[in-house]
């Protein structure tokens, strides 16, 4: 190399001239410190997208528990005795055919073998029809017994008696139960959208979800078996139902406790 000031030649990589003392190119090496300095930056702003968090373990668990739970709320939920089933198909074909041989607007529905909680109106319905006539025949049959004794009655036949608790408590249940499954549904949503970060929403509607199906399966199915309606032990899905929900209460509950 050559000093620009007076020509002398000088070593490669020289920061001054021997023989005039200028001073050579001694701060271009600068520039690499600041291209470090660039690389260093770079892998800072390359993990900045990761400031979010991973996924927590436990909030996955729970919504995979709230898909198993949902699954099973719209399984069905009753099981109707075959004893009811191929009584309502008897009644259904008596009614039938008087109505073809007098004219008569005659008609009674027949059960199904099962029904989803979506169903309960149209399980309403009948069980409603058969408890009335149930009860009517019944209050009939009295009557005739009061009449042939000369006894004075008390009971009314404008009103059936006892006819009226299955049809309430499964208009209860479908309530509820529609109530408590959108509200998990908003909640699963929710805890995806914000990366399990939330899943209070999750919870409240696991709760919900839990009591309904739990009350169902051992509270409001008995009313529907002691009137010969429903089969024993019918209600597994229900308790299914239950169990899954409570399972997304306990994944919430502890990932909440994790994180705190």
């Amino acid at each position: 190399m050559f000093c620009p000031q007076c020509g002398n030649q000088l070593p490669d990589g020289s920061a001054f001239c021997g023989k005039c003392g200028a001073k050579l190119g001694a701060a271009a090496p600068a520039p690499a410190a600041s291209a470090r300095g660039s690389a260093a930056a770079a892998p800072a702003a390359f993990r900045a997208p990761s400031a979010a968090g991973p996924f927590p373990p436990l909030r996955i668990a729970a919504i995979a528990m709230a898909a198993v739970a949902l699954l099973f709320a719209l399984m069905p939920w009753f099981s109707t005795s075959s004893a009811a089933v191929t009584a309502s198909g008897y009644a259904s074909g008596g009614a039938d055919l008087v109505a073809g041989l007098t004219g008569a607007d005659v008609s009674l529905p027949e059960f199904k073998e099962s029904y989803s909680v979506f169903q309960f109106g149209e399980l309403a319905a009948t069980a409603t029809t058969y408890l009335d006539a149930e009860a009517q025949i019944a209050d009939a049959m009295e009557a005739a017994e009061v009449a042939a004794s000369g006894r004075a009655r008390a009971i009314s036949l404008s009103e059936p008696q006892g006819s009226r608790k299955p049809a309430e408590a499964l208009f209860m249940a479908m309530v509820c139960w529609a109530a408590s499954c959108l509200v998990v549904v908003a909640g699963a949503v929710c805890a995806l959208v914000t990366r399990g970060r939330n899943g209070l929403v999750l919870g409240i509607g696991a709760g919900l979800l839990a009591a309904v199906s739990l009350a169902w399966a051992f509270g409001s199915y008995g009313v529907l078996e002691s009137a010969g309606l429903a089969v024993s032990g019918g209600a597994t899905n229900a308790i299914v139902c239950g169990a899954a929900s409570i399972a997304v209460i306990v994944c919430v509950l502890v990932s909440r406790q994790a994180k705190a």
